[in-house]
């Protein structure tokens, strides 16, 4: 596979697919993905887990169907930005979590970042005057 050739919709379906895969790890493994995430795999930590993998597993799927109709596609790739850029702040700002999170939080900033782009694009797209047949 090209990266550099990939259409804008191939990347933001790739993403809403990898954020299903997310979401449905963070459901049914939550011990693992509390450990990796924060290092410790307590009740609380993974019931927290747990919230945000069906947050994912709800976006992603939204945003799936919305990229593949071309309806309200932005507005899903922007919800999921939005969430990403949210905990890309807490994950960065919050004391005590240890360094793997910060970098979590650093890449959850820059997803966020780009898939905020790609959502004005797809808005801007739909607002573009259609070009005349003929």
């Amino acid at each position: 596979m090209d990266l550099k050739n990939l259409e804008p919709r191939q990347v933001a379906l790739f993403a809403s697919r990898g954020r299903c895969v997310v979401g449905i790890i963070c459901i049914v493994l939550p011990s693992l993905a509390s450990r990796i995430l924060v290092g410790k795999s307590d009740p609380a930590t993974k019931a927290l887990v747990r919230v945000f993998g069906i947050r994912d597993l709800a976006l992603g799927i939204g945003a799936l169907t919305a990229i593949k109709e071309h309806k309200q596609d932005a507005e899903w790739l922007s919800m999921g930005a939005t969430c990403d850029g949210f905990d890309a702040i807490v994950c960065i700002a919050s004391p005590g979590l240890p360094k793997r999170t910060r970098l979590f939080g650093i890449g959850a900033g820059a997803l966020g970042a780009y898939l905020m782009k790609l959502s004005r694009d797809f808005a801007a797209e739909r607002e573009a005057p259609a070009e005349p047949v003929g």
